[in-house]
């Protein structure tokens, strides 16, 4: 669904922002049981019309004025329950919102309901052991990917022009590849985290879906900035990140090869690492695709490939280890009823949270410290110092989202490094990166989603923008 196209319905009162919202809801008010929601609050939903209509009223309004969108249960609201899909915060209410969302307010946005998620992020299914288990809009029979996988559906399902999640590891790129719509994850720092619940307090960054480029851009220009509540983000000049579009790469004559000049990265590491046919045969079409576009493939050496996702695995338990103990005390354990059935904090976590939970206990301890967490943040330093030299030959690099199709959500032995290999490294290291779709493999009556990852410099946004619009618009649009 195209964002500007909304705004024009709006803008010229052809619809309400209230009738836009009911219409929405009777949508997804038969889909309710396949757990794509958490919290849905109808009066929340009305007082959110009514403002954005009074700002229509007295002209204050902008673009996103009156567009509807979904949060993940991540991120703190004063209105509505916060549960980080957890039944330990079934009932707890926050007084505050996080900033972003506190900007999206003030802009009239209205927000229909909190997205199912796995239980603190911890997981690649969206399979909520207590909220129950999201179905794949697309492909009943697969998993909607994690742990963001409530807040791709109606986005996939083109009744939003986007919703917002967040990515520690691959949590929005990858639901975004199992749902064919655009998943965007920022630099680190560029939007503010506060109110958000952190699964890895250096790893977790709030990303975007939506189906189309441009949508992501205006959402950018409208959550972006220094926030004085959270000290990681940066005091940088406001971009605007529409300024490119319909340009040439390198500002050039107009001609057919959009993207004269571009230098793109190809990881020999990432390459050869790929052992499903399908994903492979699907990264040397998008390299082609790009020449054709008049881009330059240069291969490149990344360091420590091999270890990228046994390091992310230390430093993401370790953290959640440290942000989950946090719960443990007294008086919140009041707040939200949890001695009514006897049962202590840790029996309360699903088994993806207490496996984390227990190798990070592990891993931080007195005697492993030194050994495991301090070592994977030296040689996190030594990945972030390759990626700089790197970055100063080519302009983006290109790998898979992840090295095999989707899967079936009951599939709890799936290979762990078959699903991070790829998208933790951009998260270890800050860099911002996009999930694209690509094509549709058909096979019996199933239909696999194919699509590739593209990540860039920091604060490289603008440009990132750029080059998958001229990609969009010559190689694919989403089914």
């Amino acid at each position: 669904m195209n964002l500007l196209k909304l705004y024009y319905l709006i803008y010229f009162k052809k619809i309400k922002p209230f009738d836009l919202s009911r219409f929405i809801l009777k949508k997804i008010e038969n889909s309710l049981f396949k757990n794509y929601f958490i919290n849905i609050d109808y009066n929340y939903i009305k007082k959110q019309c009514l403002y954005s209509e009074k700002l229509l009223l007295k002209n204050k309004n902008n673009l996103l004025t009156g567009i509807p969108t979904t949060y993940k249960d991540v991120f703190s609201t004063k209105s509505i329950n916060t549960t980080a899909g957890s039944r330990i915060l079934k009932n707890y209410n926050i007084f505050y919102n996080a900033t972003f969302l506190n900007k999206l307010n003030n802009l009239g946005v209205i927000n229909i309901g909190k997205s199912n998620m796995d239980e603190f992020c911890v997981g690649s299914n969206t399979f909520n052991f207590y909220f129950g288990k999201t179905e794949n809009p697309l492909n009943k029979n697969f998993t909607t990917g994690g742990s963001s996988g409530g807040s791709v559906y109606l986005v996939s399902k083109n009744l939003l022009p986007f919703s917002i999640g967040s990515d520690t590891g691959g949590s929005v790129r990858q639901p975004a590849l199992f749902n064919n719509v655009i998943g965007f994850k920022p630099t680190y720092g560029l939007i503010s985290r506060y109110g958000m619940f952190s699964y890895s307090s250096s790893l977790d960054t709030i990303g975007i879906f939506s189906k189309n480029i441009l949508n992501i851009s205006i959402i950018l220009n409208s959550v972006t900035g220094f926030d004085i509540k959270d000290q990681t983000t940066f005091n940088l000049t406001k971009e605007d990140y529409t300024r490119y579009l319909n340009k040439n790469w390198l500002l050039n004559k107009i001609n057919y090869k959009k993207l004269i000049g571009l230098n793109v990265g190809v990881s020999k590491n990432f390459f050869n690492n790929i052992y499903n046919f399908s994903v492979r045969s699907n990264m040397e079409d998008v390299l082609l695709n790009f020449e054709f576009l008049g881009a330059k493939i240069i291969f490149i050496n990344i360091l420590f490939f091999d270890f990228i996702n046994i390091i992310y695995n230390i430093i993401s338990s370790s953290e959640l280890y440290s942000n989950i103990s946090k719960y443990n005390n007294k008086f919140l354990f009041d707040k939200i009823c949890f001695f009514l059935n006897k049962k202590t904090f840790f029996n309360s976590l699903s088994i993806n949270t207490k496996n984390k939970f227990f190798i990070g206990n592990y891993l931080i301890s007195s005697n492993k410290k030194k050994k495991f967490f301090f070592l994977s943040k030296k040689i996190r330093i030594l990945i972030l110092e390759n990626f700089k030299k790197i970055f100063t030959i080519c302009d983006i690099i290109i790998t898979p989202t992840i090295s095999c199709n989707n899967w079936n959500f009951l599939d709890f032995n799936l290979n762990k490094n078959f699903i991070d290999k790829y998208t933790s490294v951009s998260n270890l290291i800050g860099l911002p990166s996009v999930s694209l779709p690509s094509k549709i493999l058909y096979y019996k009556s199933f239909k696999f989603f194919q699509g590739f990852q593209i990540i860039g410099n920091y604060f490289s946004e603008a440009r990132l923008i750029q080059i998958i619009n001229e990609y969009e618009k010559n190689f694919f649009k989403c089914f």
